[in-house]
């Protein structure tokens, strides 16, 4: 399933792999206004504590939320963002990226996203809002 969506021309794995380096990212659920991603955090996406680096959980956060806008039919960019790092995850721990759609506006879309470590600990909660830049034609999605 998770190279049959193309985005912009990328693959779920390049989009995936842009930024930071994911290992074993894979898409669990695609479904419009759900998507859900689970990844293990990689070594060279920690902190000098070895736990997950905030920067690799909030990417992790707005590619699930832009996958998410496009679910939705639309190509959006982040407009705005809040997160909140509740609890840490560790080296090799797995992840479950969770984003779901508060809102499908014309002009805005918001979603929520969560991540969850091992036994179903919260580590991130966010609130995105997306500007939708384009629609996306149905045989492309």
């Amino acid at each position: 399933m998770r190279n049959i969506i193309q985005i912009m021309g990328m693959t779920f794995d390049e989009l995936f792999n842009t930024t930071f380096e994911f290992r074993d990212c894979r898409l669990e659920t695609y479904e419009k206004g759900l998507v859900e991603v689970k990844t293990i955090v990689n070594p060279s996406n920690t902190n000098p504590y070895g736990f997950a680096h905030g920067g690799y959980l909030f990417t992790l956060c707005d590619n699930a939320a832009g996958l998410l806008a496009y679910s939705l039919g639309y190509f959006a960019m982040s407009q705005q963002s809040s997160i909140s790092f509740i609890s840490s995850a560790r080296e090799d721990e797995e992840l479950l990226i969770r984003a779901e759609c508060v809102h499908d506006g014309r002009s805005s879309k918001v979603c929520e996203v969560s991540v969850y470590g091992e036994k179903g600990k919260t580590v991130v909660k966010g609130l995105f809002t997306l500007f939708p830049v384009k629609k996306v034609e149905d045989e492309v999605r």
